[in-house]
Formats: structure tokens, sequence, C-alpha cells
């Protein structure tokens, strides 16, 4: 019978479970990019056709849904800059 250790932070079978990460923001940033410039393009072959509104509709919606994913992207990735620490490893704000 294993023996159950209250300060344990794993379980004792089976090793250290990993924890799952999110994909990171470069992948997603690439398969973003590379839709963007599919339905641009296919857009444009379609507008230039003159195939049905519904499909030229269609490949606007995902173009627009492609810029406004990369906008959150890069905003998400760029956090604002807490002030810097001081000399002693404070805040950088003097006290009062």
């Amino acid at each position: 019978m294993p023996e159950s250790d209250a300060y344990r932070l794993t379980p004792a079978s089976g090793g250290p479970e990993r924890a799952r990460r999110p994909a990171p923001a470069g992948l997603l940033r690439g398969v973003l990019w590379a839709l963007l410039v599919l339905s641009a393009t296919a857009n444009m072959v379609v507008s230039g056709i003159g195939v049905a509104p519904g499909v030229n509709l269609a490949c606007g919606l995902v173009t627009a849904a492609c810029i406004v994913g990369l906008v959150l992207v890069r905003r998400r990735g760029h956090r604002e800059p807490g002030p810097a620490p001081g000399p002693y490893g404070g805040s950088g704000q003097p006290r009062r």
C-alpha cells in the first residue's frame, strides 16, 4: 500500500504532471498571418471574377477577423511596464 505524503505536490504514481500550456503566440500569429494573406487574396480574386456577393462578404469577414485577432495577440503580448525598481529592490517610489 503506497504511503501518502501530505506535503507532496505531485501524485506519487506516474511522475509529475505537466501543466497544460496555451499555444505559443508565435504559432498563433503565424497562422493568423497566413489566413489573412489567403483570405485577402481570395477576396481580390472573387471580386475580380464577379462571383456571388456572399463569397466576397465571407472572405472579407475572415480578413477582418484575422486583423482583429492579430491586434489582440499583439496587445496581449505587450504589458505596460511598472515602475523601475529602486537601487535597493524597492518599487522606485519615494517613501511617504
